[in-house]
Order: structure tokens, then sequence, then C-alpha cells
């Protein structure tokens, strides 16, 4: 009886409510890593919960920043043609472009 009543009142919430409930979990780390993650606080009293949202934050803007095959294969041609004299002056590009 005590399960149903549970399931009626979670139902009454709205969704985007229950997920902003932080949900806690206890996660096994090395020793090692213990280490390193105390090297990382910021300050002494800054939890490893702080440590490691902040270093995934860290990792995760990295990755968004790295530059796509796409791009990489776009400077590489760039490269090329510039090694290969394909270049335009300023001049050239300003007459080019009709700027005076």
């Amino acid at each position: 009886m005590i399960g149903l009543q549970f399931l009626l009142v979670i139902s009454a919430f709205p969704w985007h409510v229950l997920q902003c409930i932080p949900v806690e979990a206890t996660i096994k780390v090395a020793l090692e890593v213990k280490g390193r993650l105390d090297k990382l606080k910021k300050y002494p009293r800054e939890t490893y919960n702080e440590v490691i949202d902040r270093l995934t934050r860290d990792a995760l803007e990295e990755a968004a920043e790295e530059l796509a095959d796409e791009d990489i294969c776009d400077l590489e041609e760039a490269i090329a043609g510039i090694k290969a004299g394909r270049v335009y002056t300023a001049g050239e590009l300003m007459r080019e472009l009709e700027i005076d």
C-alpha cells in the first residue's frame, strides 16, 4: 500500500521538477585517484563533487573547442595552397573585391 501511495505522489509531480531533484551516489576510487583529486582542490574544503564537476565541465569545453575533421582538412588545403604559391597580396585582393 505504501508503494502505491508513493507512486501516486511521484506521478503528481511534473517531470521537469523531478529532474531537478539531486541524486546522490557513492563511487569507489583508488587511493591514487583520491590523492590526485586532493591535489586538484582549489581550496581545502572544496568537495570532491565540486572538483569532479569542475574537471568534467572543463573537459567538455575543451572537447567542444577541438577542430572537426572538416576544419582540419580545410586548414591543410589552405596551407598546401600557400606553399604552392596560390596567394593574393593585399593589393590584389582589394582590386579583386573593388575596395579602394
